[in-house]
């Protein structure tokens, strides 16, 4: 099945945006560009690579046809293609958030599948994680699953209130604290 070209201009755009030159030849490249593709899908941007659950997290064989198929333009960030600000911030947030390290993306992006894709209550994902990457130290899978929730969690309405009525009586508080 072959993907739409603007498909793979909108990966190569992100890949870009991110600051992200992929070469096939390296197995860490071919994890990032999955584990990237797939949170920022996750996160709303939409592409039509599937993805399915496998060893090393979430992964996309018609996603993987693309980079080796058109390794060069991959390897050289070279597209028209321009990412709307909504999946320009999407992918800034990411690359913040996991600033490209392999294992955290893909410890992230297996709790994302887990928890978003298959539903699995919060608690279940992250002791599947732990089993399923129990190669990783403890705290790395913690930061992965950490970063994960806070990439992809939206507060509803009542929580983004509460949220910032409790900032505004912290800067009350630094405010009053400043006066003394």
């Amino acid at each position: 099945m072959t993907m739409p070209a603007s498909d793979r201009s909108k990966v190569i755009a992100c890949f870009r945006e991110a600051g992200f030159r992929m070469d096939k030849n390296r197995f860490e490249h071919r994890l990032i560009a999955q584990k990237l593709i797939y949170l920022l899908k996750l996160k709303g941007v939409a592409f039509c690579y599937s993805f399915h659950l496998y060893v090393r997290g979430p992964y996309s064989p018609d996603l993987a046809r693309e980079y080796y198929q058109h390794a060069d333009e991959f390897s050289r960030c070279e597209t028209e293609s321009t990412l709307s600000s909504a999946e320009a911030d999407a992918v800034a947030g990411l690359t913040s958030l996991f600033d490209k390290s392999p294992s955290l993306l893909e410890i992230g992006a297996t709790y994302g599948y887990l928890a978003y894709e298959l539903h699995h209550p919060p608690e279940q994902a992250y002791r599947t994680v732990r089993r399923m990457k129990s190669f990783y130290p403890g705290e790395q899978i913690v930061k992965g699953v950490n970063r994960a929730k806070q990439y992809l969690f939206v507060p509803a309405d009542e929580e983004k209130a509460a949220l910032e009525a409790e900032l505004q009586e912290w800067q009350r508080a630094g405010i009053r604290s400043m006066r003394h």
